[in-house]
Parts: structure tokens; sequence; C-alpha cells
């Protein structure tokens, strides 16, 4: 698969730190499955668990780091898959690590973002940017779907001012466990 920036083709960016009116107006007509999945502040794979029922494991694409003096940076492209290999959500990670002894360092990498901060115990703070509306030739192919695909920026601060920018691209069949388990709550 491409990590071409120029195969992702937006139909909608809405930057999340915008006028709060228009912010509550696209809010508002979003349906809360939807909302649930993209402007959660809480762990994405522990929401796809709980979906799903299964348990969530990543396999890495690609994954670089750099060391330019007191900066480290690392770079990741990963899919978060179910126990029966459907894929749930591609995301790419920019890793900016501002100190040398870090506990960052003991984060696995085989591991979910979010899994491995709470595994370490490494408090972090989320702040949602950008939600994307878009298409992608190559994600379509992947998904085996021909809908367009949700999406989010986001930024995971911790310790001594380091971040991590993640993108995370949503495949379609999230919304079908939504309903799948809402159909299942109605029946008890």
């Amino acid at each position: 698969m491409k990590f071409d920036v120029n195969t992702f083709h937006p139909i909608c960016i809405l930057s999340l730190k915008q006028n709060k009116f228009i912010n509550n107006k696209v809010s508002k007509s979003i349906k809360i499955p939807l909302k649930i999945t993209i402007i959660n502040e809480g762990s994405h794979t522990r929401l796809i668990q709980y979906l799903t029922s299964q348990d969530i494991s990543i396999k890495v694409l690609q994954q670089n780091e750099k060391k330019c003096q007191k900066i480290q940076r690392r770079i990741r492209y990963v899919w978060l898959e179910t126990s029966i290999y459907t894929k749930m959500t591609f995301a790419r990670s920019l890793w900016t690590i501002k100190e040398k002894e870090l506990q960052i360092n003991n984060i696995k990498r085989n591991l979910p973002i979010g899994q491995s901060f709470i595994k370490t115990k490494i408090d972090t703070n989320k702040n949602i940017n950008e939600l994307y509306y878009f298409y992608c030739k190559d994600l379509e192919k992947e998904l085996r779907s021909k809908k367009a695909i949700w999406g989010r920026k986001y930024q995971l601060n911790y310790e001594y001012n380091s971040f991590i920018l993640i993108q995370e691209f949503f495949s379609p069949e999230i919304m079908f466990f939504f309903n799948n388990n809402s159909n299942k709550e109605r029946k008890v």
C-alpha cells in the first residue's frame, strides 16, 4: 500500500479549532455511532474491542526512526485488525520524543499506541484537531469497500513536551458493529 499523501482525496476536512457554531452544527449532523468513533477521547482500540468482542492486534506496515541531536522521531504505519483479520482502522503516526531517558522507550512497538501507554502507565492528553471525510483508492482496495471513509487527526501529548501526531482512518465496517450491537441490545 502506498503512503503518499496525494492518494487521500478529501471530500471534507473539518478543523475542530474553528468557530464553535460551525462545530456544534457539524456535531449535530453526525450520527451518534460515528460521533462516538471519531470524537471519542478514550482508547480507539478499546472501543473496537467493545464493539467486536474480539482481541485487537496491529499489523505494522512500516516503521522508521531518526535521531536528530536531542529530538528523536519515529514514524509508524499500522492496521488495527480484529482476531479474525478484519481491518478496522488504518493509522499513521509521527512521534516526536524530546528527551532521551523517557519511559516512551519502554513502549512495545507491536501494540496499539493507547494500549502501550496504559500498560506503561504514562499519562497522556489527547487533542483532536481535524475530522476527515474522504476517499482513497488504496484504502478502498484494502477494505474492499467503495464507501467514503471517515478519519481524524489528533495530537497525543505526554512527558516533557513530547507528542505523537496520529491520523486514523476508519473502516466503514465499524458502523456495522454499532448497528449489530444495538440490535442485540433491543432483543434482550
